[in-house]
């Protein structure tokens, strides 16, 4: 096995930030103005932390796509038409939840 070093080239940035060793631990920092949120665990659950922030991404644009939608849609806009789009918009949500659900090719092969 290899062993990942650092680039001589690279700058110390991340580690004066308090990201530590990248190999030992998955984090995921969520920064905007007045805002941090950082969540950090053992590597072999990184899999795990990516599916948890997809779903929460998914939920917080099932609730926003929609009001956004109703937002911008001029008044004179078809009653239909506007429930599709939104239709669409949640339906495609819903369709990335259930792509990150599925379990990836090579433990595929192990469950039975």
């Amino acid at each position: 096995m290899s062993a990942a070093t650092p680039d001589p080239d690279q700058s110390e940035s991340d580690n004066s930030a308090g990201w530590g060793d990248p190999t030992r631990e998955a984090r995921m920092r969520v920064e905007k103005s007045g805002l941090k949120v950082e969540v950090a665990v053992p590597s072999s659950q990184a899999p795990r932390l990516l599916a948890t922030a997809v779903h929460v991404v998914v939920m917080i644009g099932v609730v926003l796509c929609p009001a956004l939608t109703l937002r911008v849609i001029p008044p004179d806009f078809p009653t239909w038409a506007t429930v599709a789009v939104i239709a669409g918009q949640i339906g495609l949500l819903g369709l990335v939840a259930l792509v990150v659900r599925r379990p990836t090719g090579s433990a595929e092969g192990t469950r039975r």
